[in-house]
């Protein structure tokens, strides 16, 4: 995964101070080059009548925002431990998933870091609408991480969900390099979505599909090349849950997982303007970062 650029976008939300922390970690093992970006909102003054003297008022209290989100930057990439990295920093006013997608394009970033729900979603089950919108729409692929305790953090096991299609070649090929960088364990998983007294009444036939997903599995590793997987530990597994998302999820939090890998969309052809809702459930209950990536990208 070439990440010579990597691009955090931040709202002051402590979701995206988290996110900043995996910044600082990959910059540090590929020498990337941080750009920490801000967007301030405008007021929306179009169906308003307003003085020309409140305008100017309003334009000053903006500029204000601006300077105060620049030092708010400014401070957080000031404190990291970067060995040799180049950082830059940029507030811009917009709408927010507009200008990070705009930004992403104009500097070339390889890589966009931001929180999961932001600021007003604090203990709410969804997604932010702009993180939301840009896992949709960018083209590169998106870190999207979720506020936890503690400052040590590391990915030492990372999870590649798999429907079985050859779309997880992207993302196994992802975690490959990662595994090298981070001397990391893969778990391969594919959920069979059956209903649990399937698993009581016909044992001998959900053992028979445990066995065909593991086969398949490890014919999807069968067509990477040895040299690409040498001295890399790869763990298939198979589990039976009635959600896909349900059953990533809960092999997240048994395993201790430390990062996800996932494209945004299955094999049910949706539009590449929807994020697929198995990676939407997975990415907003995820106790852990989600590293997506959009097909066609």
């Amino acid at each position: 995964m070439e990440t010579k650029k990597i691009l955090w976008a931040s709202d002051g939300s402590k979701e995206s101070d988290e996110a900043l922390k995996y910044v600082e970690l990959f910059a540090n093992k590929y020498s990337s080059e941080i750009i920490g970006l801000s967007v301030v909102q405008p007021i929306d003054l179009n169906r308003l009548k307003v003085p020309p003297e409140v305008k100017k008022e309003l334009f000053s209290i903006q500029a204000i925002l601006k300077k105060k989100e620049y030092e708010r930057i400014n401070k957080a990439l000031k404190q990291l431990e970067l060995k040799e990295t180049k950082w830059d920093i940029l507030v811009e006013t917009g709408v927010p998933h507009k200008e990070i997608l705009r930004v992403a394009e104009e500097e070339k970033v390889d890589l966009i870091a931001m929180g999961k729900r932001g600021l007003g979603l604090k203990d709410r089950i969804l997604l932010g609408s702009n993180t939301n919108k840009v896992l949709r729409m960018a083209k590169v692929p998106v870190l999207a991480v979720r506020h936890k305790k503690g400052d040590k953090i590391d990915i030492k096991k990372v999870l590649v969900p798999t429907d079985l299609s050859e779309l997880t070649s992207i993302s196994l090929d992802l975690a490959i390099d990662l595994a090298n960088r981070f001397d990391s364990t893969i778990y391969l998983l594919h959920v069979l979505q059956l209903h649990h007294s399937y698993e009581i009444s016909t044992s001998k036939v959900i053992e028979e599909l445990r066995m065909l997903a593991l086969k398949e599995l490890r014919s999807q590793l069968d067509r990477i090349p040895k040299e690409k997987t040498k001295g890399i530990n790869i763990r298939e597994k198979v589990t039976l849950f009635l959600r896909a998302w349900f059953g990533i999820v809960h092999f997240t939090e048994e395993e201790g997982i430390d990062l996800i890998i996932m494209t945004t969309h299955g094999r049910n052809g949706l539009s590449r303007f929807i994020l697929g809702s198995v990676a939407e459930k997975v990415i907003s209950e995820s106790p852990c970062p989600v590293l997506a990536h959009r097909l066609g990208r």
